[in-house]
């Protein structure tokens, strides 16, 4: 159970107070929306619901207690990201493969369509409905080389540089070893900023002494302002997995797209996500000229006025790789 809230009501700004009152709200609604989806089974062996792995292995999906309490363990950084705006909280299935994933936006894109439900970005909320079209022959566009690059091990996560050889990133199935035992195993937790529109050049705001990220850096410069940065310190850009999932869960709850690069949106650099073959990371936006989505791969060094980083905030303590 939560712990009551022991603060003044006023404050609804703050960590705790989300924590004692909508953070529950918050889970259960993107629970709804994973079951909905298909992308949570009952397990065989335990009888929760969970998913499964590329490997078959079962993972249920953390429970509310076991997240407060990875939360209130390193409280007093989240209370500063929480501050700074990172105020949702986001599941991501991490283990299950990543053309699951694809295929589930798939599905979701066709059915918001069929039903008139499928929406361009929008600046504010109060902003009229704009439908979009969706491509007969290809709703998404993906990367030939992203598929599959979970279960082979090309792709490798959270490099700490775009070097082939000395990024520093794991694999998909090197994580899960790692998270083996840990109450968030097979799942990525994040703090997400509820605006999903990434601000153009000199258009972001400061917010808790953190300025936005902003568009027209280099994939590179990004890595590095979150490593280096003190008012960027704890966060992380997004795997290709946690792009997915936030398009699906923005798009269940609002019938919008995201990072609409024609329009009001800018596409989304996801440096989580790395082909060292290829030195390539992931990439994701909505093309409103081809009506689809894209899931494409990117060069480290490229730079342009549409093109950003959303990032994000991990939940769950430092993993622990074998050498």
């Amino acid at each position: 159970m939560s712990e009551a809230y022991q603060g003044d009501r006023r404050d609804n700004s703050s960590l705790d107070y989300w924590l004692a009152t909508e953070f529950r709200a918050e889970y259960d609604r993107q629970y709804r929306i994973l079951n909905r989806l298909g992308l949570l089974d009952i397990l065989p062996k335990s009888g929760e619901a969970g998913i499964i792995d590329i490997d078959g292995k079962e993972y249920p999906i953390p429970t509310k207690e076991a997240l407060e309490q990875e939360i209130k363990r390193n409280r007093e950084a989240y209370k500063v990201k929480f501050a700074q705006g990172f105020t949702q909280i986001q599941l991501t299935p991490f283990a299950i493969p990543l053309d699951n994933l694809i295929n589930t936006l798939e599905t979701s894109l066709k059915a918001h369509h069929k039903q008139g439900k499928l929406l361009g970005t929008k600046e504010n909320p109060e902003a009229p409905d704009e439908p979009l079209e969706l491509a007969a022959d290809q709703l998404m566009s993906v990367w030939d080389e992203w598929r599959g690059s979970d279960k082979d091990g090309s792709c490798v996560y959270h490099p700490t540089s775009f070097d082939q050889t000395k990024h520093n990133g794991h694999t998909k199935a090197e994580i899960l070893k790692a998270q083996e035992g840990l109450p968030l195993a097979g799942w990525n937790v994040l703090m997400v900023e509820p605006n999903k529109n990434i601000p153009r050049r000199n258009q972001g705001k400061t917010i808790g002494k953190r300025k936005q990220l902003e568009t027209n850096k280099k994939p590179t410069e990004y890595l590095k302002l979150l490593q280096t940065d003190p008012q960027y310190q704890n966060e992380q850009g997004l795997t290709n997995e946690d792009w997915l999932i936030e398009f699906l869960i923005h798009l269940e709850e609002t019938n919008q797209v995201i990072d609409d690069c024609n329009d009001k949106g800018n596409a989304c650099y996801l440096t989580g996500s790395f082909k060292p073959s290829s030195r390539y990371l992931g990439i994701g936006y909505w093309n409103r000229g081809y009506g689809r989505a894209n899931l494409n791969g990117s060069g480290h060094d490229y730079r342009y006025d549409h093109y950003g980083l959303r990032s994000a905030v991990g939940v769950g303590e430092k993993l622990v790789f074998e050498s």
